[in-house]
């Protein structure tokens, strides 16, 4: 290169013949701006080589990490399309590539720059299409993208009717084609006569492209119905995987029998397939405001057979919804889960409600969203009480729009105010409870009473006075463990100054109140101490007193409220 390291033509050209591709890469990605009559040239340089990917460039490629790997990986696209190189050999390079890539999305970069290449000439696609039928193993794994590419319609159908190898790439072609009306309609017609003969998860496969072709115009679905309804009762990960997908992609303009017959193949997830959990999570959270039943249902039957490892996302995304109209949905939702009582469900909603440094309830209920049966209210309150007990103003919301209802277990919803809640609550529970006897409203009294009882009994624990302590006292407990402390410290000072590692590594102390303080070395080898003011960050909660006061009663009070069933009337 010259001395101001500009890249001309003539160099790269000779830089790409010499080194290869794979090496050239590194020097091209060091430049910030490479243009097309670089690329030109190192296009022209690789493919004049005898191999165009040699065993050698295999090896290098294998030895790269994945972090040198990645860095080259957009270089060798960016020239890929430009190279002027036998089908077999380009193929070859583009399958070493998405090998190396792995599972990472940027790994489909490859197979994008040999869609371009297959474009850039007419006689290209029709090489590797040519190839793949005469039996190619490697063509036939890469004949989707010439199919694309070329964008014959009836190439593609022609490779759909195969029944062979090639027939799932001309399903995936025509899926990512710009058809007509009149094609599409055509390409659903063929991959329909094409299911019998398949396994679930070619049939999978083939319901997912005819989502993508059915959703670019208004067509007959009813074929798409009859290859969803050939996946019912399949338990395969690949198949739930891809209708995951489906419904993720189209779901929120889906039927409702076709988002039915998704969901109920997806009801069959297994919890420890990690990507396909968190896919559905995030699908079933996006779909909920627009078929807020279903979901329900599926998240309800997901979280009680997994025990809370699927829907965990969905849920929280649900809980967090920040629209009117969407938080009046969640309370609504909750407030079904809690009157069907299932422990699994409910657990996993108790799970993102934290009332730290909140001053309000998690939920706005209302008392419309309440079961019309007293018996049906004092059970979801007694519910939301025993799972939202870290939680009390939450659970208290559904026991004050209980009281609003005026129901004949007005008393019994007072009664869980007072105890459990108000008896191991003081703060923000209290001050909450107060500003809702600011209007006239009915339950307004049982509330004052048990606000006013429970005052009592805290006035009465705190006349109590001090009680005399047992030897040895408290102090004197506190004083030993202060020593010990202090000696665990002198020790950890000690093994610190022997350690070989303590000057290698660069040790920050934590000052109490508002800094940190850490040293730091010059360049002339000499150690500074700075310092960085620190915020202040406080955190506001409680934690029930029954846990130190009498913790077995009120465990098992709090485990009744949450496994006990409703009885019929």
């Amino acid at each position: 290169m010259d001395a101001d390291n500009k890249l001309r033509p003539a160099e790269v050209e000779k830089w790409a013949r010499e080194q290869g591709i794979l090496q050239g890469a590194e020097l091209l990605w060091s430049k910030r701006q490479i243009g097309v009559n670089v690329l030109t040239a190192f296009a022209h340089g690789a493919a004049a080589r005898e191999h165009l990917f040699s065993e050698e460039d295999a090896q290098s490629l294998s030895k790269l990490s994945n972090s040198e790997f990645f860095q080259r990986l957009p270089v060798i696209c960016d020239i890929i399309p430009y190279l002027d190189a036998a089908p077999g050999d380009l193929m070859t390079l583009v399958s070493a590539l998405v090998e190396k890539g792995g599972e990472d999305l940027a790994a489909n970069q490859p197979n994008a720059a040999f869609r371009k290449w297959c474009a850039a000439e007419k006689s290209r696609s029709d090489e590797v299409i040519a190839m793949a039928r005469g039996g190619d193993e490697l063509a036939l794994q890469h004949l989707v993208f010439a199919l694309e590419a070329k964008g014959d319609v009836s190439e593609a159908l022609q490779s759909v009717e195969a029944r062979c190898d090639e027939q799932i790439a001309g399903v995936l072609a025509l899926s990512r084609m710009d058809l007509s009306a009149g094609d599409a309609a055509r390409a659903l017609t063929a991959i329909t006569a094409q299911l019998k003969d398949q396994t679930d998860k070619e049939r999978a496969g083939m319901a997912k492209a005819m989502l993508d072709i059915a959703a670019k115009h208004n067509l007959d679905r009813s074929p798409l119905i009859e290859a969803l309804k050939q996946l019912q009762g399949s338990t395969d990960p690949v198949v739930i995987h891809i209708l995951t997908t489906a419904l993720h992609q189209h779901g929120t303009t889906m039927s409702e029998s076709e988002i039915d017959l998704c969901l109920q193949v997806i009801r069959n997830i297994d919890p420890d397939n990690a990507g396909t959990v968190q896919q559905l999570d995030f699908t079933l959270g996006m779909m909920w405001p627009v078929v807020p039943g279903k979901v329900q249902d599926v998240l309800s039957d997901l979280l009680s057979r997994s025990e809370g490892k699927v829907g965990k996302g969905a849920l929280e995304r649900i809980l967090n919804a920040d629209k009117p109209e969407q938080h009046a949905l969640a309370v609504r939702l909750v407030t079904s889960w809690l009157y069907e009582g299932n422990p699994s469900v409910c657990a996993a909603i108790a799970g993102y409600i934290s009332e730290i440094n909140r001053t309000t309830p998690w939920f706005d209920v209302t008392p419309e969203v309440l079961p019309d049966e007293p018996r049906d209210q004092l059970f979801v309150c007694r519910k939301a009480v025993g799972f939202f007990i870290l939680a009390p103003m939450t659970a208290a919301a559904w026991c004050v729009a209980a009281l609003r209802r005026g129901s004949a277990v007005s008393e019994q919803v007072a009664e869980l105010l007072l105890n459990p809640l108000l008896i191991n609550y003081g703060g923000a529970l209290r001050e909450w409870l107060e500003t809702q006897l600011e209007h006239d409203a009915l339950g307004n009294d049982l509330i004052a009473d048990a606000l006013k009882v429970a005052q009592e009994i805290r006035d009465g624990m705190n006349a109590a006075g001090d009680v005399v302590e047992l030897e040895p006292s408290t102090s004197c407990r506190a004083l030993v463990a202060f020593r010990e402390a202090e000696e665990n410290h002198r020790i950890q000072e000690e093994a610190q100054g022997r350690s070989v590692l303590a000057s290698l590594v660069t040790t920050q102390t934590l000052l109490y109140g508002d800094r940190s303080a850490f040293s730091i070395h010059d360049g002339e080898g000499k150690m500074h101490t700075k310092e960085i003011q620190m915020a202040e960050f406080s955190v506001r909660t409680e934690i029930p007193l029954g846990t130190i006061f009498d913790p077995i009663g009120t465990e098992m009070m709090i485990e009744q409220m949450r496994y006990e069933r409703k009885v019929a009337p």
